[in-house]
């Protein structure tokens, strides 16, 4: 008489050993938030991954954003475009409009169209040379290492999982779905074993 529990067992095992343990893993990485102490021994794996390295990854992203981002290359693609020319034209106007008042009308309209052409992009120029200058006082990689470091943990787990949490779930899933083919594999070998 075959006896299907040593077919079907083994396989079964093996989803759930393998999907338990890619849940426990993704649960590692937040969790737990805070180290935990047994006789005054840090016990491992404590606190969780994200929560250990918070400031690590908030140095990393500062650095990412102020190296591969937001950096002199990237201003300088994105400023001397013909949309940026066109809103510096659109700020003289409102300029003009502001400081002359009604006066304006006194200024020829091809002059003032003649100005806006040699201006816009000398002042695009400075803008873009300005910019970088003014993004290097306010010191974003800072900004964003003082906000990721200080940022409560709980809502960093949040926002991570609200973006990944499909991706997540998959990864369990296949967890589950390996073990039962490992388990399958089990079978085999000890039919051919046997």
């Amino acid at each position: 008489m075959i006896n299907f529990s040593q077919y079907l067992l083994p396989p079964v095992i093996g989803a759930i050993i393998g999907w338990f343990t890619n849940k426990q893993a993704i649960w590692m990485l937040f969790n737990p938030k805070k180290e935990k102490r047994v006789f005054g021994l840090r016990v491992p794996f404590t606190p969780g991954l994200i929560p250990r390295d918070q400031i690590l990854i908030a140095k990393s992203l500062g650095a990412l954003i102020e190296e591969k981002l937001i950096n002199s290359e990237e201003i300088d693609l994105r400023i001397t475009k013909e949309e940026i020319n066109g809103k510096i034209k659109e700020l003289m106007d409102k300029a003009v409009e502001k400081n002359m008042g009604k006066l304006a009308f006194l200024i020829p309209e091809t002059v003032m169209n003649q100005v806006k052409k040699f201006f816009a992009p000398k002042i695009s120029e400075l803008v873009k040379d300005e910019l970088f200058n003014f993004l290097n006082l306010i010191n974003v990689k800072q900004i964003v290492e003082d906000k990721v470091s200080s940022f409560p943990i709980e809502e960093l787990e949040e926002a991570i999982q609200g973006v990944t949490q499909k991706h997540l779930t998959y990864i369990v899933n296949l967890g589950g779905v390996l073990g039962f083919i490992i388990g399958l594999i089990q079978v085999v070998v000890n039919m051919y074993l046997q």
